[in-house]
């Protein structure tokens, strides 16, 4: 059981430090005039390395199915129909639209599913 703890540890300390990353090129695409893809991606970077780092916390603690991991992933999974609706919301009215769209539904479910699997 010690190798699964390690394992997980390992996986979702990854997922902070990718959701991090996530979260800083949003904040970054804010800062270059680009809130349709920053915002979204801020969103998400946030809430999946805040998930990841309470899930990593619970499990280097040795506890499993928790309410802190129960919160976590409902927070992540609230986060991705919100930064699809965010998405929705900053597209431009031009052809790149649904590019925009495609790109923030497509980051708003890896978070759901990152959500769904987090923490097992």
């Amino acid at each position: 059981m010690p190798e699964v703890r390690v394992v997980s540890t390992v996986l979702h300390a990854m997922a902070v430090v990718i959701f991090g990353l996530l979260a800083w090129s949003g904040a970054d695409g804010i800062r270059s005039g680009v809130p349709e893809l920053g915002v979204p991606m801020l969103i998400t970077g946030v809430a999946g390395s805040a998930g990841a780092l309470v899930i990593v916390s619970s499990v280097l603690r040795r506890r499993h199915g928790t309410a802190d991991q129960r919160a976590a992933r409902i927070g992540m999974a609230v986060a991705a129909v919100v930064t699809v609706v965010v998405g929705v919301a900053l597209a431009p009215a031009g052809w790149e639209r649904g590019f925009v769209i495609a790109v923030n539904a497509g980051v708003g479910v890896l978070l759901a599913v990152f959500a769904a699997l987090a923490g097992k």
